[in-house]
C-alpha cells in the first residue's frame, strides 16, 4: 500500500487507513476522508508540499504530512 502523497495527478485511490493522532484523524474525517472513500489527486504544488484532492462533489487541500498519514490503494 502507498500513502496519498505518492499518488500521481488524476489517479484515483481508495482510502484504506488513516494513520494519524486522534485530533488530526478526526479533522480529516470531518473533511470527508473516511476509510472506503474514493479520492482523486487533482493538483499538487510545485514542490508537492500541498495536494488538492477531490472526494465526491468536494475538494480538499492537504499538507504533505497530512497526506502521508492516509494509506490508499490504487483504484482499478
Amino acid at each position: 500500500m502507498v500513502d496519498l502523497s505518492q499518488i500521481d495527478k488524476n489517479q484515483r485511490a481508495l482510502i484504506k487507513n488513516i494513520n494519524a493522532q486522534h485530533g488530526l484523524k478526526k479533522r480529516l474525517q470531518s473533511l470527508g476522508l473516511n476509510v472506503g472513500q474514493e479520492v482523486q489527486v487533482v493538483e499538487t504544488s510545485l514542490q508537492k508540499n500541498t495536494i488538492k484532492i477531490a472526494l465526491g462533489f468536494s475538494s480538499v487541500a492537504l499538507r504533505l504530512d497530512e497526506a502521508k498519514a492516509v494509506e490508499v490503494e490504487l483504484a482499478s
